[in-house]
């Protein structure tokens, strides 16, 4: 299948996921596997994850997150400029660390995957040493599908100094699966 094929397959089977309950209370819009410690749900059903087995993820095991979730952990809130050098908007979400906290994820390497199958792998040290966050919100308003959400790897470029020529292949918008190694 071509790259555009694949990547509008992608985009339908997406949308059709999340249309009507898009966003319902409970909805899970982040998974997070590997090396997870505190799972509140059980192995990769090929039956159910229909869009999890699209991108090849499977698991024993798994932490889930609702934005209820994601809302309940400490929430931080960055300045940051997107696209680099563009307007700085703030970015509001837990940090990376404090979401792998909650699942109890733990390992040297993070990959994280976005809705169109855009991933990065990084180190995990480096990600959380950047102060990462897994952004919900952008000037206030809630993300969502089409607008980098439901969340967003953002990074708080605007308030640090060693961060200002970061470049934003790490700022990964729309993810929906994290991995630990």
């Amino acid at each position: 299948m071509s790259r555009f094929a694949r990547m509008f397959h992608t985009v339908v089977f997406s949308l059709t996921l999340f249309a009507g309950a898009a966003f319902a209370d409970g909805a899970t819009v982040l998974t997070v596997t590997g090396a997870v410690s505190q799972p509140n749900r059980g192995a990769f059903d090929e039956n159910t994850d229909k869009f999890l087995g699209f991108h090849e993820v499977t698991f024993d095991k798994a932490r889930a997150f609702s934005l209820t979730d994601l809302a309940a952990l400490t929430q931080t809130t960055i300045r940051a400029d997107f696209p680099q050098g563009k307007d700085l908007h703030e970015f509001s979400g837990p940090t990376l660390a404090d979401v792998l906290a909650a699942a109890g994820a733990t390992g040297q390497t993070v990959t994280i995957q976005a809705l169109d199958g855009y991933a990065v792998d990084a180190p995990l040290a480096e990600m959380i040493a950047q102060g990462a966050i897994v952004a919900t919100s952008r000037d206030g308003a809630p993300l969502g599908i089409g607008d980098f959400g439901p969340t967003w790897v953002v990074f708080p470029r605007a308030d640090r100094a060693d961060l200002k020529d970061m470049p934003d292949d790490r700022w990964i918008w729309s993810i929906f699966h994290i991995h630990l190694e």
